[in-house]
């Protein structure tokens, strides 16, 4: 009976045993079918596309934007955002110019007509507002009489570097001036006279309102850039 139990129990293991070797069987033969490893053409094809886009979804390669060509502004477009952008940036002063600011400097006499005329110590004020005040005081007549107080508007006449011109009741000139950096400017001309050598005034810590000239209206010189 014990012989009849082993046999009925090896034969049990040999059906179990030859399904699976099958299964394998059929797995390797998969494999080694010819171009199960090969990606599909479309696949890749896709990927390569994808892959030219950005891998992006959005506005192919061929639809951007670029300013010219069909893209680009007409003349009159331009012309208009021109306008706009010279009104915009004419609204805020140049960055030395964005706030009250006083200048101090001793400049010499630069009238060659008269060489025998005294030194001046110049206070210059100016104003985000356009407005500009100074006072001179000769270095050798410190009293009233030795004092010119004056005041008018200022406007940008040139950049690189930033250069600005003062001007008395909006027409006549009384200084070219151009800023060395934002704290020190350099004198151009002053009352017409042309300097052989560079002469400048210094940012001060403080602003100088010029009291002298208080009782005096303030002038409607608007912001200039």
């Amino acid at each position: 009976m014990s012989s009849t139990f082993s046999l009925r129990s090896l034969l049990s293991r040999k059906v179990l045993v030859l399904p699976l070797m099958a299964m394998a069987l059929a797995g390797c033969a998969q494999l080694s079918a010819p171009g199960y490893y090969d990606t599909p053409r479309d696949s890749t094809q896709s990927d390569a596309r994808i892959q030219a886009q950005g891998r992006s979804k959005g506005e192919p390669p061929s639809q951007l934007r670029f300013g010219f060509g069909a893209d680009a502004k007409s003349p009159n477009e331009a012309a208009q955002m021109q306008r706009e952008a010279q009104i915009a940036s004419a609204r805020v002063p140049a960055r030395p110019l964005a706030e009250a600011k006083t200048f101090l400097g001793t400049v010499p006499c630069l009238n060659e007509k008269d060489m025998a005329c005294p030194a001046s110590r110049i206070t210059l004020t100016l104003a985000p507002t356009g407005e500009w005040r100074a006072r001179s005081i000769s270095v050798t007549d410190a009293s009233a009489g030795g004092t010119r107080l004056e005041q008018g508007c200022w406007e940008v006449i040139g950049s690189r570097p930033l250069r600005i011109m003062l001007r008395i009741n909006k027409e006549g000139s009384k200084a070219d001036l151009s800023f060395v950096n934002d704290n020190v400017l350099r004198i151009n001309s002053l009352d017409g006279a042309q300097p052989t050598l560079d002469y400048h005034l210094t940012r001060q810590a403080d602003v100088d309102p010029i009291k002298e000239l208080a009782d005096r209206p303030a002038l409607s010189c608007g912001q200039t850039n």
